[in-house]
């Protein structure tokens, strides 16, 4: 397994306060955008969810914009708006989102709430889309998943491709439900002994099939689920489990966190905008950016380099993440990823 990064450890962001005393300025699931003509006064865009102590009650989407110097990228972001609160039930997580003529068309997952009963799902993608002039919501679930333990839409990115729009995303299997029992004793062991196998690499019960593809004529209508694609030439030890997708010179690019915990951040290529292929070399690892924590990347190419957005915890403050920006020219990485 080749653990050699090709990044450097990136520069701290900031992003202005918001409701510190219940999130403590704690950055997960960044997804960031930028429009070339400017929305409501700026070119950058950026989405994210807080996840302070490992708590999903607070998972709600923030929305932010940001001010570039010299045309890269922002490190600095301002809190624009919340764009859902705390449901009464269940938790919100893994927001995307992408400029189209409409406007700013954003995306969250429910798990578990009272929207998701009243629709007959367990897990589903809901949206809305932000214009100059106001904010309309978008009435059906986008991505719809009925199963507890298995979900074909962990965490999803969204775009227009021609005139369809599509979303990709992780096709995970969180719980193995046969090798469970009602029996609360039998279930300590089994819970202990599924923590040893993992450990040992002997198995996981957690499951990653690939990435699923959706698609959609309309973002007024619910997407239909195409197909699971695995990804080629993936490790065995990875087990990928949120995704952001760019596209550069007419291919698509999945920028992967290979595992839910102790991550790499790895790239996967499709000339076809289907198949997958991992590039065999990380963006970045745990140790090369003296972090602990790596959780969902997001990035793209502007102006021929690559920027990657990532959150790490501190290893003496494992409560909160922190977002970092780190850089290369894309066709230097190229070279290196291979």
């Amino acid at each position: 397994m080749n653990r050699k990064n090709i990044m450097t450890a990136g520069t701290l962001c900031q992003v202005s306060e918001f409701k510190t005393n219940l999130y403590h300025g704690d950055i997960v699931h960044p997804c960031v955008r930028f429009i070339e003509k400017k929305f409501k006064g700026y070119n950058w865009w950026l989405i994210y969810t807080p996840y302070y102590n490992a708590k999903p009650d607070v998972e709600n989407p923030i929305l932010c914009y940001g001010v570039s110097e010299n045309g890269e990228p922002p490190t600095d972001w301002t809190v624009y708006k919340e764009i859902i609160g705390k449901p009464l039930q269940g938790y919100n997580s893994d927001p995307t989102m992408f400029f189209d003529n409409g406007g700013l068309n954003i995306f969250w997952r429910e798990n578990a709430t009272p929207r998701t009963k009243k629709d007959k799902l367990y897990r589903a993608t809901y949206g809305c889309i932000i214009s100059e002039k106001d904010q309309k919501d978008i009435k059906t679930p986008i991505l719809c998943e009925k199963d507890i333990f298995f979900d074909k839409e962990v965490s999803p990115a969204i775009l227009k491709v021609e005139n369809s729009y599509v979303a990709y995303a992780m096709h995970m299997r969180f719980k193995n439900s046969r090798l469970h029992s009602d029996i609360s004793f039998f279930e300590k062991l089994i819970q202990i002994s599924l923590k040893l196998f993992s450990l040992l690499e002997i198995y996981n019960e957690q499951k990653t099939f690939g990435i699923s593809i959706w698609r959609s004529k309309s973002l007024e209508e619910t997407f239909k689920y195409i197909k699971t694609f695995k990804i080629k030439k993936r490790n065995k030890l990875y087990r990928p489990w949120h995704l952001d997708v760019f596209e550069h010179e007419n291919k698509l690019y999945a920028i992967i966190q290979t595992t839910q915990c102790n991550a790499d951040i790895g790239l996967a290529v499709s000339d076809n905008y289907e198949n997958f292929t991992m590039y065999s070399k990380p963006l970045i690892t745990n140790t090369s950016i003296n972090k602990v924590g790596i959780y969902k990347p997001t990035g793209f190419v502007h102006k021929d380099v690559f920027y990657l957005y990532y959150t790490a915890q501190d290893k003496n403050n494992r409560k909160l993440n922190k977002m970092y920006l780190t850089k290369l020219p894309f066709n230097e990485l190229l070279k290196k990823v291979r």
